[in-house]
């Protein structure tokens, strides 16, 4: 990696090679990921297309291997820099001060997460439950908040027999932003603590949140109310 990041840098600014410390290589990557699209999948090719794609070889079911062999099968930068946080044992890195851009990794609760406060990058996190089958259910929450609008989560069968992640499309069927009217915006809260997800709804009758409550398989509509809007 520190070898791949001393040829990016040397081509990117096209000056006498530097040598970088750790820090300064990973704010490198991410720069450059964000600038380059480095290694990056387009989001609509991810949404299109994580449905239709079993994960095989995923060796256990813990959140940093399931989220390694997601990255390598739909590689994004902000996969990317959630992977890099996680290896060098941080529950918190802010990748950029300007913008906020900050990775979250909280390995008690099985979440992590990278964004940046709500400008206008690309976001992402992940979670996982325990299945009452002894499966796991996996989910990566992906979007970008700038036209053209874009919000979805990839779920997951974990099954640790056949070391397989199993694409689960159906979950939240109706609540997802390609399931809506023209110009409504769909935004997933994936849960950092308890089970309980949120699905924010922006559309022509006002912001409302839908609330899903877990099953011991899925997560399953419970209510609808009016979202309230933080002052």
């Amino acid at each position: 990696m520190k070898r791949l990041l001393f040829i990016l840098f040397t081509i990117h600014c096209s000056c006498v090679p530097v040598v970088a410390s750790e820090q300064s290589s990973s704010a490198l990557f991410t720069i450059l990921a964000q600038d380059k699209e480095f290694e990056s999948t387009p989001l609509d090719v991810i949404e299109k297309g994580w449905g239709t794609k079993t994960i095989n070889n995923v060796i256990n079911g813990s959140l940093g291997i399931m989220l390694e062999r997601f990255d390598q099968t739909w590689p994004t930068w902000m996969g990317g820099a959630i992977r890099e946080t996680m290896e060098k044992g941080l529950a918190k890195e802010v990748l950029d001060e300007e913008t906020g851009l900050t990775v979250i990794v909280d390995t008690k609760n099985g979440y992590a997460a990278i964004d940046d406060a709500g400008t206008d990058g690309a976001y992402m996190s992940l979670c996982y439950w325990n299945r009452k089958n002894g499966h796991k259910l996996f989910a990566v929450r992906i979007g970008k908040p700038t036209d053209p609008c874009i919000d979805f989560v990839c779920f997951y069968d974990y099954d640790a027999q056949k070391k397989t992640l199993t694409p689960e499309p159906d979950i939240l069927k109706g609540y997802r932003m390609r399931d809506k009217k023209e110009f409504t915006q769909i935004y997933v809260k994936l849960p950092r603590k308890g089970k309980t997800l949120l699905v924010d709804e922006w559309g022509e009758d006002g912001p409302v949140q839908h609330t899903f409550i877990w099953d011991g398989m899925k997560p399953v509509y419970s209510k609808t109310a009016p979202l309230k809007l933080d002052d």
